[in-house]
């Protein structure tokens, strides 16, 4: 499969999450980076470039809502899919994400909305 050079950072505090996400994810070609919490991933937004961000809810110190809320306040355009298995699509979507998906998820779900709602 030919690289599409997409740049992914997934921002989860579960480990096998982060594992699940970054195998399936590189599977497509993707190129993805992982940390554990929001703090680490403003840093490498700061610094870096992505194409989108995925991030969970619950994290230490900065949790998913906050983080899009910085990054938003950074004036970036980055897409920002949001998701938890609280159903926090509101908090979520007033914070500025792109898209809101309820875990448990599907790593096809996940990759269909990747295609069809951020890099169409």
């Amino acid at each position: 499969m030919p690289p599409n050079n997409k740049k992914i950072l997934v921002a989860d505090d579960d480990d096998l999450n982060r594992k699940l996400l970054k195998e399936f994810l590189s599977f497509y070609s993707y190129d993805v980076e992982c940390v554990d919490n929001g703090k680490d991933a403003i840093a490498l937004i700061k610094t870096g470039h992505y194409d989108v961000l995925i991030t969970d809810y619950v994290m230490p110190g900065i949790n998913g809502v906050e983080l899009t809320k910085r990054v938003r306040s950074l004036n970036l355009s980055l897409p920002i899919i949001g998701i938890s298995a609280s159903g926090d699509e509101k908090e979520f979507m007033a914070a500025g994400a792109n898209l809101f998906m309820e875990k448990p998820l599907t790593l096809s779900m996940l990759k269909n909305a990747l295609e069809r709602n951020i890099f169409t």
